[in-house]
């Protein structure tokens, strides 16, 4: 049995159909059909009811499923470890980051770790903040910058910082000091992280305005900053920043006071509890001391 077959039966399971899940896979169904029949061959059991319009989970393919995600989840953990060693032992350190860290942290923290570890090895990842926590469980990353505060028994998280969200736009879509009311926005265009791309920032935006709720044809999508910034700049509709980018955005465009208070973001490092890696030693004393000194 290989761990092969053990990932195209949960997302078999999980997808509950052979089409999706072979989508997912980025294999052909027929393949993928191929590879279930092995592996229930092999185990002697049938694990699939194919009989209904949806692939369920048998009895045994439902006892089966767990283990079959333990045993997957323990491979990813044999990885990761081993990666964790080799990294130590060559001298490097693997950082992912948001634009916002790269320009607020990143050029303190480096200085630091230069002047401490000149020899040392620093690899720069630019990652959205779910593509930094997979990597991050991956131990393909050794420390991360992101919006997530990430609750597991595993990593430990900093945070670093809390910043404002402001509705801003072009003068000319706004041109009085008048407090908008944000339900207003439901009749002006508005440009929008996609949630894949920021999901913390989307989620708690969606939560005041609901985006399923405004006209399809008024939402302009985003996926990075500078597309983001472009277009606020262009005045092609109103939009919500961080504090970070308002230095970014052209005089003509101006911060719209709302009726209702918007939220606050954070930022955080996280990293494994279990490193090994001195660098990120470095690294994680010199946060906690920038923020007792912020604090103070």
């Amino acid at each position: 049995m290989e761990l092969r077959h053990l990932r195209y039966f949960v997302t078999v399971a999980k997808e509950q159909s052979f089409t999706k899940a072979a989508d997912k896979l980025f294999t052909a169904q027929p393949s993928l059909s191929q590879q279930i029949k092995d592996l229930e061959q092999e185990v002697g059991l049938t694990l699939f009811d194919r009989s209904a319009r949806n692939v369920r989970l048998t009895a045994e393919g439902e006892a089966f499923l767990p283990h079959a995600i333990n045993a997957i989840e323990s491979s990813k953990l044999a990885v990761a470890a081993a990666r964790q060693i080799a990294q130590r032992k060559s001298n490097q350190i693997h950082i992912g980051f948001l634009n916002v860290a790269e320009i607020k942290l990143m050029p303190s923290i480096l200085a630091e770790i230069k002047q401490r570890n000149p020899d040392l090895k620093i690899h720069l990842h630019s990652l959205t903040c779910l593509e930094q926590i997979q990597a991050l469980k991956n131990a393909e990353l050794d420390l991360t910058f992101t919006r997530f505060e990430l609750k597991h028994a595993d990593f430990e998280n900093i945070h670093l910082m809390s910043e404002q969200i402001y509705l801003v736009a072009l003068d000319v879509l706004h041109p009085s000091n008048r407090v908008l009311k944000l339900q207003e926005l439901k009749n002006h265009h508005v440009i929008m992280c996609e949630q894949n791309s920021s999901p913390v920032f989307y989620e708690k935006l969606n939560a005041l305005i609901p985006f399923d709720q405004q006209q399809h044809d008024h939402m302009l999508w985003v996926t990075n900053v500078m597309q983001h910034l472009n277009l606020i700049n262009m005045g092609m509709g109103f939009s919500f920043v961080p504090e970070y980018l308002l230095k970014f955005l052209n005089p003509q465009v101006k911060v719209i006071q709302t009726d209702l208070l918007l939220p606050e973001l954070g930022l955080y490092a996280t990293y494994a509890k279990k490193s090994q890696n001195a660098a990120l030693d470095i690294i994680t004393q010199t946060l906690r001391q920038q923020n007792d000194e912020t604090s103070h």
